[in-house]
């Protein structure tokens, strides 16, 4: 990539897709029917949580429907989904959720290199190391 400034969107875009390509389908969903295309949904916000925006454990494939549930509901639902699917990323994701990363032109750029070849193992590590794990 050039050495301009490198767009959160576009990172945002890569990271998506690559997390739709990995889940295929609508992951968490507390009620049935599904309905819409599937999007990319974090458990911890990007707005309150930016550090962990592009750690894949924070995002699963959901249906436009169970999406926009997910963050209307305030009954607990993913969190327990969380809890009993993946109970240690949850805890690891509580402490590190008010860090901070600085997103340079590097790691944008790698970022979106992981996320196009399908290696969102390869950014969790990323995302560990930038905060200090």
């Amino acid at each position: 990539m050039s050495r301009s400034m490198i767009p959160m969107k576009k990172v945002q875009q890569a990271f998506s897709h690559a997390v739709l390509r990995r889940d295929r389908r609508c992951v968490v969903r507390g009620y049935e029917p599904c309905g819409g295309n599937l999007e990319c949904s974090h458990f911890f916000t990007q707005g309150s949580s930016p550090a962990l925006m592009f750690y894949p454990a924070n995002a699963r494939a959901q249906c436009r429907r169970h999406h926009w549930e997910h963050h209307c509901r305030n009954d607990g639902f993913y969190r327990r989904w969380l809890e009993m699917n993946d109970p240690e990323e949850l805890e690891w994701m509580e402490r590190a959720r008010s860090r901070f990363i600085r997103y340079t032109d590097d790691l944008k750029s790698r970022i979106i290199e992981l996320c196009e070849d399908d290696r969102l193992d390869l950014v969790a590590e990323l995302v560990r190391k930038e905060l200090g794990e």
